[in-house]
């Protein structure tokens, strides 16, 4: 799926006809249509799939020990539970603030885990698909705010969410016996 396809879809949601180009001037639903799918790209991806999550990322500090926030970054945590840091506006640009030194200045580099935004089409297919559903189903609430509609778009967009889920269990090869946090501890249990 395009942008070009998502948009029409969110236009054809409404009762509007498609557009053959996202260039198009005059009409004001094309405009808002791309700010809501763009807005709801960033806001799916920031949760963390497998195709935009690096674990065991390096930072290294600059010079004067500052690490900046690398461009197209959604969210960092750290990857041990003594990792103490969170964003802040430096003067150089969005960087890592030590809590724990209150500063900004880092002694070494650290491994993080780093999630990143991506364009609407560099997705996957199914993230593209939810990504467009939700978009979709968000702006012909605001533009129309037809419960019944609203039903149908709910619906849809549950079955895209399940299809996404399913793609990123099979990418992550995980389950409910393997690889699962929770269940890792009972096998070590004494009676």
């Amino acid at each position: 799926m395009t942008e070009l396809e998502a948009v029409n879809e969110m236009l054809m949601s409404i009762g509007q006809a498609p557009v053959n180009t996202l260039a198009v001037t005059g009409i004001k639903d094309v405009s808002i249509a791309r700010a809501r799918l763009s807005s709801m790209t960033r806001r799916v991806l920031s949760r963390g799939f497998n195709f935009n999550t690096d674990e065991d990322y390096p930072l290294t500090p600059d010079s004067e020990g500052i690490i900046l926030v690398p461009e197209g970054t959604l969210k960092i945590e750290g990857m041990s539970a003594t990792d103490d840091f969170t964003t802040r506006r430096h003067p150089k640009g969005l960087a890592l603030y030590n809590k724990t030194d209150r500063t900004f200045t880092f002694p070494a580099g650290i491994t993080v885990k780093i999630v990143w935004a991506f364009a609407f089409e560099d997705c996957p297919e199914t993230a593209r698909c939810y990504i467009a559903t939700a978009a979709g189903r968000r702006f012909q609430s605001k533009a129309i705010g037809s419960q019944i509609l609203d039903r149908f778009e709910e619906e849809d967009e549950m079955k895209a969410w399940l299809l996404l889920e399913r793609d990123e269990r099979g990418q992550r090869k995980t389950n409910l016996f393997r690889n699962n946090a929770t269940l890792a501890g009972f096998g070590s249990r004494s009676y």
